[in-house]
């Protein structure tokens, strides 16, 4: 039993040896280093000596300016160009326009709606009822609206209409995840049905990038001032109890977005009437909408070569 322990254990020398013989004999590894090694996604390390940092702009530590912000008159210059390539295809397109007011919500009208020339350079919208059927004949539809049509915004900027508007910038700012410049501009004609742009003020949100039209906000003209004059009235008017006996004051606000992308422009999407009166303390107090949404653009005999489309 003793020699067959003492066999076991010469046989365990044997077998584990060599590799401590060979670790005691090896030369010392030398001291983990603190800089990990180099991967695919991170820089080697520098060698010593050389230095690896980018060098200075010539007037020192100071970073590289942006490029500076178009002023409005080349702002104005740079839509007038692209409010053409709108205009190229106003007649051309056909599009789908979906109708709901509060009157009931639950009654939605569907159009084919399109751009005919009425007089030399100016549009109207045509409407006639939405079928799935091609085939079938259908009769133009009138719609009366107390605002503009989608599509005649993007016109506002031609160049013999810039005129009429008196335009002023106000900021740059973000909308639909788009950088934009915030235009304001003032209505050349008073107020009379609000059925075209010139009777709207308000601002306009324009892609920085492509000059896209992104968004309208727009109301009656001069309605701030008519409102203040009309809630002055309100206030004073005779008391019958608590109830003051005057009408409130009510208006309008108009809002309209350009989402649909055709190549590098951006059409409109949704559209939102909105009438309110305001009580003693001069807040809002919806009372009735309209909305209007288009879809299924289709577009014939469209032919540009400018620079926007490109």
């Amino acid at each position: 039993m003793i020699v067959r322990l003492k066999a076991v254990l010469c046989l365990v020398f044997l077998v584990t040896a060599p590799p401590l013989l060979a670790a005691a004999t090896a030369p010392p590894e030398a001291p983990p280093s603190s800089v990990p090694p180099p991967r695919g996604d991170v820089a080697p390390t520098p060698r010593q000596g050389i230095d690896t940092r980018p060098p200075r702009s010539a007037q020192g530590d100071a970073p590289a300016e942006s490029p500076a912000d178009p002023t409005l008159e080349e702002l104005l210059a740079a839509l007038a160009e692209k409010a053409s390539v709108y205009q190229s295809i106003a007649l051309r397109f056909v599009c789908v326009e979906s109708n709901r007011s509060s009157d009931n919500t639950n009654d939605e009208k569907t159009y084919d709606y399109m751009y005919v020339e009425e007089e030399a350079q100016r549009y109207r919208p045509y409407r006639q009822r939405h079928s799935e059927n091609p085939n079938q004949t259908r009769g133009e539809v009138e719609v009366e609206n107390n605002f503009p049509d989608a599509y005649s915004w993007t016109l506002m900027f031609l160049r013999e209409r810039q005129q009429l508007f008196k335009f002023e910038f106000v900021e740059d700012d973000w909308f639909a995840l788009r950088r934009a410049h915030v235009i304001a501009f003032t209505a050349p004609l008073p107020y009379s049905g609000g059925q075209t742009i010139y009777e709207w003020g308000g601002k306009v949100w324009i892609d920085a990038e492509n000059l896209n039209f992104l968004k309208v906000e727009a109301a009656p003209a001069n309605q701030e001032e008519r409102l203040k004059q009309l809630l002055r009235e309100y206030r004073q008017a005779p008391r019958f109890l608590v109830f003051p006996m005057h009408a409130r004051p009510t208006g309008g606000r108009y809002t309209i977005t350009f989402l649909k992308d055709y190549r590098r422009l951006s059409l409109p999407d949704e559209a939102e009437y909105q009438e309110f009166v305001l009580d003693l303390e001069g807040d809002a107090e919806l009372t009735r909408f309209r909305s209007q949404q288009y879809d299924r653009y289709q577009f014939f005999g469209v032919e540009l070569r400018d620079r926007f489309l490109k």
